[in-house]
C-alpha cells in the first residue's frame, strides 16, 4: 500500500522558491519540528507570486510568474485538472519551454519522492 504524501504550499511572493524554503526550515527548528528529511514524502511547493501564475500556465499561457494578478477560478475545486496535467507533465517529457522556475521546482519535488524518481 502507498503512503500518502503530505503537502505543503506557500506563495513564493517576491522572496521565490529557495528563500521561503529556508523560512519554511527555520519555522520547524524554532518550533521543535524536525525539518524535512531526505525520502520523505512531503512535497513542499512554493508558486511565486501565487498558484494562479501556474493555474494559467497549465491552461497553455505563456506567463511571468513574477506578475501577481492571474485570475482565480471561479471555483477551487476546479484546479483538479490543472493538478493532473501537472502530475502528467512532471511524470512525461516535463513541461512545456518557457516554464516558470517555480513550476520547475515543483516538478524536482515531485520527483525526489521515493517512487518517482
Amino acid at each position: 500500500m502507498r503512503r500518502n504524501v503530505q503537502i505543503v504550499i506557500v506563495d513564493g511572493d517576491n522572496r521565490g522558491v529557495v528563500e521561503r524554503r529556508a523560512e519554511l526550515d527555520e519555522a520547524c527548528r524554532e518550533n521543535e519540528v524536525e525539518v524535512r528529511q531526505a525520502g520523505e514524502r512531503v512535497l513542499v511547493l512554493v508558486p511565486t507570486w501565487n498558484v494562479e501564475a501556474w493555474i494559467a500556465y497549465l491552461d497553455g499561457q505563456t506567463v511571468d510568474e513574477m506578475r501577481p494578478d492571474y485570475p482565480r477560478l471561479p471555483k477551487p475545486r476546479q484546479c483538479q485538472q490543472h493538478v493532473d496535467t501537472l502530475a502528467d507533465m512532471c511524470r512525461g517529457d516535463g513541461l512545456r519551454a518557457p516554464a516558470p522556475p517555480s513550476l520547475e521546482a515543483a516538478c524536482a519535488e515531485y520527483e525526489r519522492l521515493p517512487g518517482n524518481g
